[in-house]
């Protein structure tokens, strides 16, 4: 007989709770959707997975992409004469210095992504969901766009703060400056002191660039994403992890070159303590295209440089998360 049947009193057996829900789950009929525990789902990472999975997918990112940035940069501070295309400043430094050339800022470069993305990547999903909160954004629903520009922005200038000395050491090492990190600096703390390291004239325009660099990239990235998967109800999978990738480089691109040529002028004391100021120099001097002398470099750049880095960070998310 069912302990639940009817005795012949009427009265029902109660099952224990526990014993009811196995029950009903053994006949297919729980009405509660298991946890993600019991279906065997990561649960989402916390604050310090995420700081660590950040840092590595950025130094992964970095370190293949790591000669492309420094075409960049030669292009950005090319004297006249020197080669003015990203194939041919990519032969005039590997026959100058050798294939080492092209990577004289990899361990600053490394230092600094592992601070900065760390601390970015780690505060852009509270940032986000503390502002979609606010505004009423339900969940399931697809992110406003300014939403994710804004908290990419404040993130990435949180980070580009912290990350300051390191940023102007990778730099100058990929301009050209000799010895080593340590180094390089040692000479920025002769230079302006340890309080000045990070209160340097290029911080300001750092910061800027970092946040109108990063509202575009994560903002593009997650919300491309997020209408692939949930408007178009395509799997999330690599492909759609590329794509995004893709489109967050690109925008990435169009609206950082001409700040970050100025913030790179700035931080090897070739331009004014003004972001307007040399954005304006060099407009009047070269014209404004030349604002965007390095576009193709920095896109060639950032293209693979964001594929390298988003799709290893959702894989480092998802392994740090499972253990």
């Amino acid at each position: 007989p069912r302990l639940d049947a009817p005795t012949e009193g009427g009265h029902h057996h109660k099952l224990p709770c526990a014993m009811r829900r196995r029950t009903s789950k053994q006949d297919g009929n729980d009405p509660s959707p298991d946890t993600p525990q019991e279906k065997g789902v990561p649960m989402a990472p916390t604050l310090g997975r995420r700081m660590v999975a950040g840092a590595l997918a950025s130094c992964t990112a970095e370190t293949g992409t790591m000669w492309l940035d420094t075409a960049k940069v030669r292009l950005q501070v090319a004297p006249k004469g020197a080669p003015t295309s990203l194939i041919g400043i990519l032969l005039f430094v590997v026959q100058n210095e050798g294939i080492g050339g092209l990577y004289g800022g990899l361990t600053p470069a490394l230092v600094r992504q592992a601070s900065y993305q760390s601390i970015k990547m780690g505060t852009f999903d509270p940032i986000r969901d503390n502002i979609a909160t606010t505004i009423g954004v339900k969940e399931g629903e697809v992110t406003p766009f300014w939403v994710l520009a804004l908290a990419g922005g404040l993130a990435g200038s949180l980070g580009t703060v912290i990350a300051t000395p390191t940023e102007i050491a990778k730099v100058r090492m990929q301009a050209g400056a000799e010895g080593g990190v340590i180094a390089t600096l040692k000479n920025l703390h002769d230079e302006v002191g340890l309080v000045g390291m990070w209160l340097h004239p290029s911080v300001i325009p750092n910061v800027q660039r970092s946040f109108v660099v990063n509202a575009a990239e994560l903002a593009a990235y997650e919300y491309t994403k997020n209408v692939l998967v949930k408007k178009m109800k395509m799997e999330e999978t690599i492909l759609v992890h590329v794509i995004a990738s893709v489109a967050s480089g690109l925008m990435a691109a169009i609206t950082s070159t001409p700040v970050d040529m100025a913030k790179t002028r700035m931080m090897n004391g070739d331009c004014g303590a003004s972001m307007v100021h040399c954005l304006a120099e060099v407009a009047q001097h070269a014209g404004i295209m030349a604002l965007y002398a390095s576009f193709f470099a920095t896109w060639m750049r950032l293209a693979p440089w964001n594929v390298l880095n988003f799709v290893s960070l959702e894989r480092y998310k998802k392994f740090l998360a499972s253990i």
